[in-house]
């Protein structure tokens, strides 16, 4: 009788775990990262500005899963030019190389489904900075929805250096 209370016991902790853990895995969120400067020894990256990285929960994401554009001020114009994103050598990372003009302050954002990153850049196409944008929730931070306010904001310190 003992054993069969240890061993419901075992099986009830066992049940437990497993539903925290799932709970835990269903509420993580996609999430990107960025990484620069780029391996100039990895030939499937050669002048990448910079690489996206992309994982998520129900595995690894695709070419098609992501989407990127440049935004950028252009004597005092907004531009958006949407990115290629090419395969690497690694599941999961995409390089980027450069598709929008010399002329004008720019940054770059990547989006996963309800995740996005922007890139700021400097005058010579280096990472200055990348942020997710977040908001709080159970104590972790998910990923918001990134609006017109951010980007521009965004711009706006960049071109000031």
């Amino acid at each position: 009788m003992l054993r069969l209370i240890r061993l419901t016991t075992l099986v009830a902790a066992l049940l437990a775990t497993s539903t925290a853990a799932a709970h835990v895995r269903a509420k993580w969120p996609p999430w990107l990262s960025i990484e620069s400067p780029v391996n100039p020894y990895d030939g499937s990256v050669t002048g990448a500005v910079l690489l996206v990285h992309a994982a998520t929960r129900e595995g690894t994401p695709t070419l098609s899963d992501v989407s990127g554009a440049a935004e950028g001020v252009v004597n005092g114009e907004r531009r958006t030019i949407a990115l290629r994103l090419d395969a690497t050598s690694r599941p999961g990372v995409f390089a980027v190389r450069k598709q929008w003009p010399n002329e004008g302050t720019w940054l770059l954002r990547f989006s996963l489904a309800s995740t996005t990153a922007l890139v700021s850049l400097d005058g010579a196409d280096r990472v200055t900075g990348v942020s997710v944008p977040t908001r709080m929730a159970d104590g972790r931070p998910i990923p918001r929805a990134v609006v017109a306010r951010d980007i521009d904001s965004t711009l706006m310190v960049a071109s000031a250096h």
